[in-house]
């Protein structure tokens, strides 16, 4: 695997070790660094070096006699106002999170590097779980958050993909990371960059309590519009290309659309959440012949990957309801109505022992390793 060539310099040594440490502790597999705290000895490697793929460096070092030519991404470490003009370079905060720094360089070099850069360690076989409900309100957020946490609990490396028109994916999780959203994938698809890999990791955000990676929402919400089934499946099968995560775990919307479709069709497991009402049997009905469509004009069929959730269950007596089968098979998971439940109780309880949506959430995590044995 191709790694990106990094040169540091800045005289801060406290700052420049821990730099150092922080990427070799968490991106060893990403970066060759090479770092430098003295002017004479950085402008002899300097001038003796051919080609550097990112260059980082404090004001101090910068002046207009750097060959930035041979630099495919001259970034300048800034702590405030610059005390001399700086030409041809990227500008960004010294001061900030590791991972947001690391984020905010992959970033700008993904967008002016022509060479592909592949991002996988060979490590992880990645599987994609799609929470999906033709009905709205059905909790499909709640679970697809908690179970992502909930599998970041167990060690795995998850990611939380949402695709709804309006996500409320800041509700569960409080986000360091570079500050950009998922428009900025979703344009950078349109552009067909081969350093897709590299955009993903450096836009994502992660999650403070959790260590849940995830997409902030986009800052447009008809930029989804522009979304094709093609984008979508370079998107999931980069994700997975990476081989950085265990489990994708993707919360879209009750459309059957260019995003959904696609999403579906990739997915290894879906679950599909009804509420208890009686409603849930006449959408259920509509889902099931939309899929039959699907299945004789596109040849898609998602019957065998799906598994029934009913949520938000009352002692009511529906019948027809309780009796829900899809594919000849009854719901998988039963969970009881929770008076109040809403995301202000914080993941953590949301999906602790002490809760019935916990106790789901658990059930869910056994129907993903009996399916594949571990994760």
């Amino acid at each position: 695997m191709a790694v990106i060539h990094l040169v540091i310099a800045d005289k801060d040594r406290a700052y420049l070790y821990s730099v150092v440490d922080f990427i070799y502790s968490k991106y060893n597999n990403r970066f060759y660094v090479q770092a430098f705290s003295t002017e004479d000895t950085f402008n002899d490697f300097f001038s003796k070096t051919d080609k550097i793929d990112i260059l980082l460096i404090s004001p101090d070092f910068y002046n207009d006699e750097l060959d930035l030519e041979k630099v495919v991404a001259p970034i300048v470490l800034s702590t405030g106002i610059l005390s001399k003009d700086i030409q041809n370079c990227e500008i960004i905060s010294k001061y900030q999170m590791g991972d947001k720094l690391i984020g905010n360089i992959l970033n700008i070099f993904s967008e002016k590097s022509n060479c592909e850069f592949i991002t996988g360690d060979g490590k992880k076989k990645t599987r994609l779980i799609t929470f999906y409900s033709p009905c709205g309100g059905a909790g499909t957020s709640t679970l697809a958050a908690g179970l992502s946490a909930k599998c970041a609990q167990n060690g795995w490396n998850a990611f939380y993909l949402n695709f709804e028109r309006f996500p409320a994916t800041t509700a569960y999780f409080d986000a360091y990371g570079s500050g950009e959203s998922l428009s900025n994938i979703l344009f950078f698809l349109k552009e067909n960059n081969k350093n897709l890999g590299l955009k993903i990791e450096g836009s994502r955000s992660i999650d403070n309590k959790t260590g849940v990676h995830y997409f902030l929402p986009p800052e447009n919400i008809f930029d989804l519009d522009e979304l094709t089934s093609d984008e979508i499946k370079r998107l999931i099968g980069q994700m997975r290309t990476m081989e950085c995560y265990d489990v994708i775990i993707a919360d879209m919307g009750s459309e059957l659309n260019d995003v959904s479709i696609p999403l579906l069709e990739s997915s290894d497991l879906v679950f599909c959440v009804l509420p208890y009402d009686t409603t849930s049997k006449i959408k259920l009905a509509t889902l099931l012949r939309a899929f039959e469509i699907l299945s004789k004009r596109k040849g898609l069929n998602f019957m065998d990957k799906v598994e029934l959730i009913l949520n938000k269950c009352l002692n009511s007596g529906l019948t027809d309801v309780e009796n829900l089968t899809l594919n000849g098979k009854s719901a998988s998971i039963r969970i009881p109505y929770i008076k109040g439940l809403n995301a202000s109780y914080g993941l953590e309880n949301l999906i602790g022992d002490s809760n019935p949506l916990g106790s789901a959430v658990r059930q869910i995590i056994n129907i993903l390793q009996g399916s594949t044995g571990g994760c």
